[in-house]
Order: structure tokens, then C-alpha cells, then sequence
């Protein structure tokens, strides 16, 4: 296709270079406030703000946005009463947890002289008393991808909600991740009764592809429905409603679209594409999905 062709053609489809509606991003423009993420959310804020339940679990499928919840959450806490500290990853040992902690407390020097586990939890305990005593906030810790703590490790973050009960700071902790951190958190009883709320992300409803596509078009700076109605069915069918699967569908289907000269996304590029990925991953074949 030539450079005046496919300017025209993208021009059509209001897409340029900067748009990117179905791309990863954290940017909180993107989040699309289904029911079930809203719920999420809420729950989360609560749980935070009452600064009186120490322990808190967010579970969903892979892809299913519990981490654009997370971002969401950070964006919306106040900074003025709370410390948040996010851990991305969560498969570390516990005195790597202490570390990053101080280092966000700007004490990474010193904790690196620091090689027993009982000195940086000390040194943890006299910064939460400090935070709460001198500045009157909150410590709030997030572990994402929470399913890879080991026991062992659950075991040890127990110890820094008992710094609730010794009076010297207060903290709230919030597990996030896949469906199985359920049966991580149930083998450590002492974890699990310490959680005070739990939520399970599902995907979305049927009802929700469509407005949700419009809403990362709308985000991306795209003010025209590109979607038809039944390529949003089949989209949905296709992704079981997961946003990072209907992300991918989408973005791939107004690939095809786009070079094929179409104003719209219609059924057939849908199709085009879960036939392609039917046949270079394990994707549901149209046989097998429930129109």
C-alpha cells in the first residue's frame, strides 16, 4: 500500500501514529468503570481507608484488570494520609520485601549494612512508628502477583501487621492476584483469618464489550464507533470476556480492517482474525463458541 493510501485509509479510521487504544497502559484514562470493576475498587478503598483491617485479597483470571484496579486505587488514595508502596512483583524473600520497603523510606543505604532479617524488621517498625507518630499517615503495601509468595514468606509479612498491635504505626496489606493465591493464603490460616475483605474480578458481561471498546476509542482521541455490533459479540465470545483478550481482538481486527480499506470493523475481520490465532495458539476454534 502506498504512503497516499494508507494515510487515507487511516484517516478513515481516525488512527494515527499517537493512538494506540488496545495497548498495555496504566494510564488511568483508559479504566473502564464496568460494574465489576467499580465494585473492586470500592471494596479496596474501603478496606484501605477504614485503616482498621490489615489484611485485604483481590483474586481474578489472568487479564481480567487487576492491575489497571490497582493503578486506579493508588491514583484515588489520598497522599496526604497515606504511604503507598507497591510491589510489582511478589515473588522475593522477605528480607527483599524489607528492603524495598526502606528503600522507599530513602534508607536503601543503610539497609544494605543490614544482613538480619530481625534488624530490618526493626528498622521497618521505628519508620511505620514514625510515619503514623510524626507525619499521621497510613503504610499501605501491595503486593501484585501475590500467588508467587511462598508460605514461608506470608508467614513473615504476618509479623508486620502485628506492628498494628504494638502500637508503633499502623498498615494494611492488600494480596493481588491469580485465582490460585486463594489456596496459597488458605495453607497459612494465620493469613488467612487476618483478611478482611476479599473480592474475585470476573471478566466482563456481554453487555459491557461494546461500551468498552467506544471507551478506548473516546480515550485514545478517536470520537468515532468503529465496532459493529456483531463484531462486538463475536469479540466477546471469542475473548470469554477477558479485557486483555478483547484488547488484543480488537486491536488486530482493526489491523485487518485498516488493510483492507474498510471503514469498520465488522464480523469477518473478527473472524479473520480468531481463525489466525485458532490456528497458532490454543484459541477456541468458532465451533466451540456460543453465539
Amino acid at each position: 500500500m502506498n504512503e497516499e493510501n494508507q494515510n487515507s485509509t487511516n484517516a478513515t479510521h481516525g488512527w494515527n501514529g499517537a493512538t494506540r487504544p488496545f495497548e498495555p497502559t496504566g494510564d488511568p484514562k483508559f479504566f473502564y468503570q464496568s460494574r465489576q470493576h467499580v465494585e473492586a475498587l470500592a471494596r479496596l478503598e474501603y478496606l484501605i481507608t477504614q485503616q482498621t483491617m490489615q489484611m485485604g485479597m483481590l483474586t481474578g483470571e489472568i487479564g481480567c484488570g487487576k492491575s489497571m484496579v490497582r493503578q486506579m486505587l493508588v491514583n484515588k488514595l489520598p497522599a496526604d494520609k497515606l504511604c503507598v508502596v507497591q510491589f510489582e512483583n511478589s515473588g522475593f524473600n522477605f528480607t527483599d520485601h524489607l528492603r524495598r520497603l526502606l528503600d522507599k523510606f530513602g534508607l536503601g543505604d543503610f539497609a544494605a549494612d543490614k544482613r538480619g532479617m530481625y534488624d530490618l524488621y526493626e528498622l521497618v517498625a521505628h519508620c511505620m512508628a514514625q510515619l503514623d507518630e510524626i507525619y499521621g499517615r497510613h503504610l499501605v503495601l501491595l503486593f501484585d502477583e501475590a500467588q508467587d509468595l511462598s508460605t514461608e514468606v506470608l508467614t513473615q509479612l504476618k509479623m508486620l501487621t502485628n506492628l498494628n498491635e504494638r502500637g508503633e504505626g499502623a498498615l494494611t496489606i492488600v494480596l493481588i492476584g491469580q485465582p490460585e493465591l486463594r489456596e496459597v493464603v488458605a495453607r497459612v490460616p494465620a493469613v488467612d483469618q487476618r483478611i478482611s475483605l476479599r473480592y474475585h474480578l470476573k471478566p466482563m458481561m456481554g453487555e459491557d464489550v461494546e461500551p468498552y471498546l467506544r471507551h478506548r476509542m473516546q480515550a485514545a482521541g478517536v470520537g468515532m464507533d468503529v465496532f459493529t455490533k456483531i463484531a462486538c459479540e463475536r469479540i466477546y465470545h471469542a475473548s470469554r470476556g477477558i479485557p486483555r483478550e478483547i484488547n488484543r481482538l480488537a486491536r488486530l481486527s482493526m489491523e485487518v480492517s485498516k488493510n483492507r480499506g474498510k471503514k469498520m470493523v465488522d464480523e469477518e475481520e473478527v473472524h479473520i482474525v480468531v481463525e489466525d490465532l485458532r490456528r497458532h495458539q490454543n484459541m477456541p476454534s468458532w465451533n466451540s463458541i456460543t453465539l
